[in-house]
């Protein structure tokens, strides 16, 4: 393992000069390294930042363990649903330049989309294909945003295992499953194609009345190209990547695959290349001696993900610190501003709460009433769980993350606005227990 204290030069994360660490945080930085020297993560980068001050910067481990390269702040990674994020700020740009309404039919943008069916579940639970209801509503773009379209998603079999799926939800994933193959076939060639695609397939349930986390990013995606005329990346590339200097976010591997960072898998299971007996990292994306999947985005996904492996965004977790502390400080970062700081308090709030007077529970996260939906991600509301993992029960607070581990919160703190990223390439997804951590330590240091 390798562990490192970089100097002063070159600890400026997202354009900004590191306060003076004290030893308070020692306890802090010695638990952040833990997962890498239990061999459970390959290596990981992490920060903290305290009213838009970068407070602390941790680089431990490796980005390949094999041929000993660091990981550190400037290692590209897979960000899968993190993408979403990015996605939500240009659709606030699209609505702020009047584009675009959130209560617009979705219908309207995408035509293919009208007249929706709805496949009915039989009193089992069991979808039952061979009975299509009428939606009782449209879909509108505030389904989209929140997740609650009726449109889910398949399962991407390397990134879902080795958990166990029930047979209910493997039916009604199958759904999309076709999708899921084409994509890694090479048969669905971009996102409008794909998108036309989805628009054939029945939802899974009305708009507007259940969460169901899945593909809706990927259609907000497309109308961003529509809109714009350009591809979804080259708009990001414009409107968001170049003007807060993120230069290394992008959808393709385009250049330098050492900097991209080996992805494996924490498993004892001989299905995924360990001997049945003991826990190791095996590599699942860049195979030894072969490219990373993502030499060749196949479709660039605006949700995180279409095939069973690869489409979200790639970065680093010095380019993604500058898009949350543009979006969390009211849409702007070191004078460049890509939000209005109407267009971020709205990419900010609790955008599940606007459904309608009465939003069913099954329309919020977990059907749980303690949490709501932001463009940034789930918001912990008053009287939100404490489940362990990702929720500690602390209203206000917003958080998000990604298939392979990278993850972040964000904790208005009474004013005291805390950060904090941490960014690795494992799977399976950590369920929360690290970045929840991070931020109570952080909220115990402040009170020193």
């Amino acid at each position: 393992m390798v562990l490192r204290r970089p100097s002063r030069a070159d600890r400026s994360v997202a354009g900004l000069i590191p306060a003076q660490v004290s030893e308070s945080w020692t306890p802090l930085r010695r638990r952040l390294q833990k997962p890498v020297q239990k061999g459970q993560w390959p290596g990981l980068s992490a920060c903290v930042f305290v009213s838009q001050r970068l407070r602390l910067l941790e680089e431990v481990g490796y980005a390949d363990v094999e041929a000993k390269i660091p990981m550190t702040r400037k290692t590209l990674m897979r960000i899968y649903s993190m993408t979403k994020c990015v996605v939500a700020a240009a659709v606030m740009q699209l609505l702020e330049a009047g584009q675009l309404k959130l209560d617009d039919e979705l219908a309207e943008h995408l035509p293919s989309f009208r007249n929706v069916k709805v496949v009915a579940e039989r009193d089992d639970g069991m979808p039952d294909f061979d009975r299509l209801l009428p939606s009782r509503r449209p879909i509108l773009i505030r389904h989209l945003l929140t997740h609650t379209s009726g449109i889910s998603c398949g399962l991407a079999p390397t990134l879902d295992g080795p958990r166990q799926r029930t047979a209910r939800e493997r039916a009604w994933a199958g759904i999309y499953m076709p999708l899921v193959r084409r994509v890694d076939q090479g048969e669905i060639k971009d996102l409008a194609q794909w998108v036309h695609e989805l628009a054939q397939l029945p939802l899974v349930s009305h708009p507007g009345t259940h969460y169901g986390y899945g593909y809706s990013y990927d259609i907000l995606g497309h109308i961003i190209e529509l809109k714009s005329g350009q591809k979804l990346e080259s708009y990001l590339e414009a409107h968001i990547f170049k003007p807060l200097g993120m230069r290394d976010t992008s959808f393709q591997l385009a250049s330098s695959p050492r900097r991209l960072s080996v992805l494996y898998r924490y498993t004892k299971s001989k299905q995924w290349g360990s001997d049945g007996r003991h826990f190791r990292l095996v590599r699942v994306d860049p195979k030894k001696g072969a490219r990373s999947r993502w030499a060749k985005c196949l479709v660039p996904s605006a949700g995180g993900g279409l095939s069973s492996l690869e489409g979200g965004l790639l970065s680093t977790m010095d380019d993604y610190a500058k898009f949350l502390l543009a979006v969390t400080s009211g849409g702007e970062h070191c004078g460049v501003r890509i939000l209005s700081v109407q267009s971020a308090e709205l990419m900010m709030s609790d955008l599940s709460s606007l459904l309608g007077s009465r939003v069913p529970s099954s329309a919020r996260p977990y059907d749980d009433a303690g949490l709501g939906l932001s463009g940034i991600g789930e918001l912990q509301r008053q009287k939100a769980p404490s489940w362990g993992g990702w929720f500690d029960g602390v209203p206000g607070v917003r958080q998000w993350g990604g298939a392979a581990s990278c993850a972040f919160k964000f904790d208005p703190n009474k004013g005291q606005p805390i950060l904090v990223m941490v960014m690795t390439q494992a799977l399976p997804q950590d369920d929360g227990t690290t970045i929840t951590t991070l931020l109570k330590d952080v909220r115990e240091v402040l009170r020193l």
